[in-house]
């Protein structure tokens, strides 16, 4: 009889004797065949095949089923990064014999670790890693992000014996839903509060807080609104401290994250109740994110309810900051744009950037030519002036090497930019490698006067491209 192979192995077809293998044959890869043999834990696949740390992984399959891997010792010492394609085809048949209960909690697990994966997850996660804690820093010097993911979410469900248990990881998961949320109006409120204050929140404050928010949610009990708090360095800080680090220093870029969860709204559901439909309100929880960074004084609101997030504002000034400075929104911004008038503003941007951006591109330039139009208002026979402005736009393929200022006289003829108003500006920057991160591109379009539009995903992102156009002389804030 002849053998069967396991699922997912390719052989390769034996060539006739004295024949040898065409040149431009493609190559048969191997394949670790997750999807054959665990159909149904697509993330824990991902999981295995993603984390260079299959000490991790191992840990978390023993756990959830809670038995130990026999060839564990085995797979971890013949693995230099990821599990081999061999070894990771041993773990999941190991994995398939476990019971359903058991693969159910490893699959919940995977997935929570992997959809921490994008840039919001990431900067979340590693925010929350303190380099001065010995396993912290093993976690840091990780090259793969889910391995960091990993190593919260087990200190969080499956702490060693006697030691307490963290919640990282679920905050670390609200993190990234508030990085996400940042930009939008409708989860959060951003205002500017008084500088250089380091709140201290105790049991005393956070009853404080509690009665404030009853009053201002008259639904909600006192007693059922809970309280959580968090104190971690900000993103935009993350990567300062290249070497030893100052506990000192770093206390004045702390950020203070507290959290106030209520039954604040309503869910409405429908069920069937003695062959008739019935419609339920049952209160249903929602939260109160504060986000306070004392350097700059500046205080996000994450709430759903947008009414109440600046008398939210306002409490989080009287309990937590015990001040009696004013709340105000974040301070407008006046963008200059005068600068790109000319090849000038090239050469300043070689010779004026701040710490950590490489490069800037400009692909962009929208000009317009302003005219004062006359026309006559048919209804009643008025003449009026109506200001207008016609618009080109000049803009270079990304490929192209070209400054935008000899696009502009080659392809467009223009030979001065000084006679047009600069309506827009798209720039790309070039950020330099971080600690714990890589050289990456963020896009900045500048609207005149007010008007900035960024792909930062980070607030470290964000807080260089703002100190950056200052330093440029294109950012004003009053």
């Amino acid at each position: 009889m002849t053998a069967v192979e396991p699922p997912g192995v390719e052989r390769p077809i034996p060539l006739a004797a004295g024949s040898q293998q065409a040149p431009n044959q493609p190559r048969l890869r191997r394949t670790d065949g997750g999807p054959e043999i665990l159909p149904c834990l697509e993330h824990f696949v991902t999981l295995a095949r993603k984390s260079k740390q299959p000490g991790l992984v191992l840990t978390l399959v023993e756990q959830a089923a809670g038995i130990p891997l026999a060839d564990r010792e085995a797979w971890v010492e013949t693995t230099n990064g990821a599990l081999s394609v061999p070894a990771r085809r041993a773990l999941f048949h190991a994995v398939a014999k476990l019971g359903v209960n058991a693969q159910q909690r490893i699959e919940r697990a995977a997935e929570r670790i992997v959809l921490l994966d994008d840039e919001y997850g990431v900067q979340a996660v590693q925010s929350l890693l303190e380099e001065e804690d010995e396993r912290d820093a093993q976690a840091l010097a990780m090259a793969d992000r889910y391995s960091r993911a990993l190593h919260l979410f087990l200190l969080q469900e499956y702490p060693d014996a006697g030691a307490r248990r963290e919640h990282r990881f679920d905050h670390a998961e609200r993190l990234q839903v508030m990085h996400r949320q940042w930009k939008s109006e409708s989860f959060s409120s951003h205002y500017l509060g008084p500088k250089g204050i380091e709140p201290t929140i105790d049991t005393e404050v956070e009853e404080q807080l509690r009665v404030r928010i009853a009053e201002l949610f008259p639904q909600v009990s006192a007693e059922q609104i809970l309280i959580e708090q968090f104190t971690r360095r900000d993103l935009a800080h993350a990567d300062r401290y290249d070497g030893g680090y100052d506990a000192k220093e770093a206390a004045l870029v702390l950020l203070y994250t507290v959290t106030a969860t209520f039954n604040g709204s309503t869910a409405r559901f429908k069920q069937v109740a003695d062959g008739e439909v019935v419609e339920h309100e049952e209160p249903a929880a929602m939260s109160a994110c504060f986000s306070w960074e004392p350097q700059s004084g500046s205080l996000s609101v994450f709430c759903e309810d947008k009414e109440s997030r600046r008398q939210l504002a306002t409490i989080f000034r009287d309990v937590v900051l015990v001040c009696e400075g004013q709340i105000n929104d974040m301070p407008m911004r006046e963008f200059d744009l005068l600068g790109f008038s000319t090849p000038a503003m090239l050469k300043k941007i070689d010779q004026e950037r701040v710490d950590g951006v490489e490069t800037i591109s400009v692909l962009q330039l929208k000009i317009g030519c302003p005219f004062e139009q006359h026309t006559t208002d048919e209804a009643n026979g008025r003449v009026l002036v109506q200001h207008l402005s016609s618009t080109l736009l000049v803009s270079r393929d990304r490929r192209d090497h070209r400054p935008i200022y000899q696009v502009a006289y080659q392809d467009y003829g223009i030979d001065d930019l000084t006679g047009y108003a600069l309506l827009q500006v798209k720039l790309v920057f070039r950020m330099a490698n971080q600690p714990h991160r890589r050289a990456h591109n963020v896009a900045v379009q500048i609207t005149s006067p007010n008007g900035l539009n960024d792909k930062s995903k980070t607030e470290d992102d964000r807080q260089r491209v703002l100190d950056q156009l200052a330093r440029l002389g294109v950012l004003c804030e009053f």
